[in-house]
């Protein structure tokens, strides 16, 4: 073997040597990188979820809203666009998970509240009538998912939830 095969020889087997170490450090970057849209994901679903129940807390009447006997012009205005903003928010999450940009669990967590939103007798209704607006394999999810749910318990928590210490 003469030195200029020996040269060559090992060229070849530094050159396989770097394209392997290459071929790693991509990878490793793009798991950082899917970590990284991950964690952004989560952090969407956070901000829109506390956006979400600083409703309650800002504009307590928005949440009476779901429960009230009869709702003047105005108020069904407030109430049919409060649920298409939350909404919305659930199918942007329910989005995310089908593309695996969330777990199931912390999905899941999410999830629930759409028998929170969707667990009055008005919310329902309002579900049927503009469910439309929404993805189609979105609405076939949120329909199996409310179907045979009994009506939530939930806003009847703040009449009865006591603030003072005994």
């Amino acid at each position: 073997m003469s030195n200029l095969e020996l040269v060559s020889a090992i060229a070849q087997i530094v050159e396989a040597i770097i394209l392997i170490a290459s071929v790693f450090y991509l990878s490793l970057q793009v798991k950082q990188a899917n970590l990284l849209s991950r964690s952004e994901t989560r952090r969407v679903m956070m901000k829109m979820d506390l956006d979400d129940i600083s409703v309650g807390r800002d504009r307590p009447e928005v949440i009476r809203l779901f429960t009230k006997d009869e709702l003047s012009p105005e108020e069904k205005i407030v109430f049919a666009h409060h649920l298409l903003i939350t909404i919305r928010q659930r199918e942007y999450e329910w989005q995310e998970f089908q593309e695996n940009g969330v777990d199931a669990d912390v999905y899941e967590t999410y999830a629930k509240v759409l028998n929170v939103h969707l667990g009055t007798k008005r919310s329902r209704k309002w579900w049927n009538e503009f469910k439309e607006m929404y993805n189609p394999d979105f609405v076939s999810f949120v329909d199996s998912r409310i179907a045979d749910q009994p009506l939530t318990t939930y806003f009847g928590k703040y009449d009865t939830y006591e603030s003072t210490f005994a």
